[in-house]
């Protein structure tokens, strides 16, 4: 969709997802998104906040530019541009970055390469960002495990923080000093909720569920480890090659429907 200069269109309702490095977040935004995507409730931005940006191979498609390639330039040319040039340079550079689909557009925050000060480039992103999601009525970020970009308050405030973990007592606990990380940044979360993906079986274990209770977070899902997420991961499919019946899909069916309600 087009950028628009426009505060007022509407908010966005924002769904964060975060969690360790490898137990399939990446995976669950995509689904989250084509969920959305598949009842009508567009137009979504999906966020890729991992400096190993992937959510593009999981939904299939390709990007030419990233927020941090577009920091990096500002940075280097921030005393030669001010007022509305500096402005324009944004607003042209952000619409170039962003990877429109049927329903959906992608944009890639990257991250900022080389040294020096990121202030100028940060304060003014920030707002580019914002002014952005405006345009959507959802917002899916695929967070990296740190929270970096929420640490910058790159998103002003959360509506639903998903906290994937692996099936084991250490990434439960992992996952739940996450998700208290949002809180301590000063970014409002309305509602959080952990997820513990690739459980054999789809039972977990009585330790792991002792350390899920610890942690204080609601119990969002219990995803079953799924041979067709293995087999997309292994063969570099894109979730779209995942069945409709696949545990993953219902999990994700569940947790939107309880978060979103079946009027929203």
């Amino acid at each position: 969709m087009r950028y628009q200069h426009d505060r007022n269109y509407f908010m966005a309702f924002t769904i964060a997802i975060t969690g360790k490095g490898g137990v399939g977040k990446t995976t669950l935004s995509a689904l989250i998104l084509q969920w959305l995507v598949a009842r009508g409730k567009t137009p979504v931005l999906a966020v890729d906040a991992d400096a190993n940006a992937n959510l593009h191979e999981a939904l299939g498609i390709e990007y030419t530019a990233s927020v941090g390639g577009i920091r990096e330039d500002a940075r280097k040319q921030a005393k030669e541009l001010a007022g509305i040039a500096k402005q324009e340079f944004l607003d042209v550079r952000v619409q170039e970055a962003l990877v429109e689909e049927q329903g959906y557009d992608l944009i890639v925050m990257g991250r900022p390469e080389g040294p020096g000060c990121y202030c100028f480039a940060n304060n003014v992103l920030r707002d580019i960002i914002q002014r952005l999601a405006a345009n959507y009525q959802y917002i899916v970020v695929d967070s990296e495990a740190g929270l970096e970009h929420i640490s910058r308050r790159t998103l002003l405030q959360i509506d639903l923080l998903v906290t994937v973990s692996d099936c084991s007592v250490r990434g439960v606990r992992t996952a739940g000093r996450l998700a208290t990380l949002a809180e301590e940044m000063g970014t409002p979360v309305s509602r959080r909720g952990l997820v513990v993906n690739r459980v054999p079986g789809g039972m977990l274990p009585a330790g792991v569920r002792a350390a899920v209770e610890e942690t204080g977070l609601p119990l969002l899902a219990v995803i079953p480890f799924d041979e067709q997420v293995a087999e997309m991961d292994g063969g570099g499919m894109a979730v779209g090659d995942i069945g409709l019946q696949a545990p993953a899909r219902m999990a994700v069916e569940v947790i939107m429907t309880e978060a979103l309600g079946a009027g929203v």
